[in-house]
Formats: structure tokens, C-alpha cells, sequence
């Protein structure tokens, strides 16, 4: 038995039998398994912020990345994105979107838009938390 290096295609398909096991478990709630909720915002042709998200099985989002440009910040943008996201999952019948931050990075900001911390993880790195937070939408 070799351990091997995955490609994208069998990280994917690996992905997809999880995923079909789980829904043996777990019927899924939702037409489509997985519905891409990703943004982004464009200047001068340049990316200057962007979410990826999406919407899984049971009506739930995962908030996998928020970034947005140093130059841009504090002008809105992030919220601007979460809140585009959250109301597009609302529609599709999300009623709960998770996501996880580092102590260095936006835990107040996710506090602020109605998120709150339930797990956290520390020495992640060493001598930083990770923190898992949530909202019911």
C-alpha cells in the first residue's frame, strides 16, 4: 500500500464520496449539494476584495475566506461582502453560515456582524487561537 501525493481531481473525488456518505446519514436539505456563494470587487481591473463561500447540503454556509486589499480597509467593503453573501444564503434557505479567524486577524469584525465564537483552538499557530464562530441567519 502506497501513500501518494493527491491531484485536484482526486482531491475532489475523495470530497465527493464523503460527501455521498454523508447524505446516507444525513438527507440533504437542499436541491443542489454545494451552491457557490463567492464574491468579488473589482477596481481598475485589479481584485481589491473578495469572499468565498457556499452553501452546503443542509442549508448551512461555510465562510472559507475574507479578504480584502490593506489600501481598502476600514471603508465598509467586508461587511459589504459578508452582508451580500448572508442575504443571498437567506434566500437559497441558509439559516446558519460558520466560518473560523485567527486572534490576528478579524474575530472583532465577525463580532460586530452578529457572529459569535464557539470553539477555539489554541497554539494555532503556536502562541496564537483560532477562533470557530457562527450565526444564525
Amino acid at each position: 500500500m502506497n501513500i501518494e501525493t493527491c491531484t485536484k481531481e482526486e482531491q475532489d473525488y475523495l470530497v465527493d464520496r464523503l460527501v455521498e456518505y454523508n447524505l446516507t446519514q444525513v438527507e440533504a436539505t437542499q436541491k443542489e449539494n454545494f451552491i457557490d456563494l463567492s464574491r468579488k470587487i473589482v477596481k481598475n481591473g485589479k481584485i481589491i476584495a473578495g469572499i468565498i463561500a457556499r452553501m452546503y447540503c443542509w442549508n448551512v454556509v461555510y465562510v472559507d475566506t475574507l479578504w480584502v486589499d490593506q489600501n481598502y480597509r476600514e471603508r465598509k467593503i467586508g461587511k459589504s461582502l459578508l452582508k451580500n453573501v448572508e442575504t443571498e444564503a437567506k434566500s437559497n434557505g441558509a439559516k446558519l453560515i460558520h466560518l473560523d479567524t485567527f486572534d490576528f486577524q478579524a474575530k472583532e469584525f465577525y463580532k460586530k456582524q452578529g457572529y459569535v465564537v464557539f470553539g477555539k483552538l489554541d497554539d494555532c499557530p503556536e502562541n496564537h487561537c483560532r477562533y470557530f464562530m457562527k450565526k444564525l441567519l
